[in-house]
């Protein structure tokens, strides 16, 4: 069950990248370095709250941060198909 709390992390970091996606449509191309940065701080900030919220519920912590790892890995491997498709298409348009 522990595994499952952390991996769960996913449905939070799915959300962020689609907040993060309208983000990075506003910025000016100019700082478009702008969005790795909040990239990096939204997923500090939101790994530190899930870790540490639900830190005292879960029975097994190795499983619990297996599972987180497991989400961001999941995640990362989602963000950059999704973000390489969707330049690939800006270019070819």
């Amino acid at each position: 069950m522990s595994f499952l709390i952390g991996f769960s992390f996913i449905i939070l970091l799915a959300l962020f990248t689609i907040l993060l996606w309208m983000i990075a449509s506003r910025i000016p191309k100019e700082a478009a370095l702008l969005s790795i940065a909040f990239l990096c701080a939204g997923d500090a900030i939101l790994v530190a709250l899930w870790y540490f919220g639900l830190m005292d519920i879960v029975e097994n912590v190795k499983l619990f941060k297996v599972g987180i790892a497991g989400a961001f890995a999941t995640a990362s491997m989602g963000r950059s198909i999704y973000f390489l498709l969707m330049n690939y298409g800006r270019q070819s348009n």
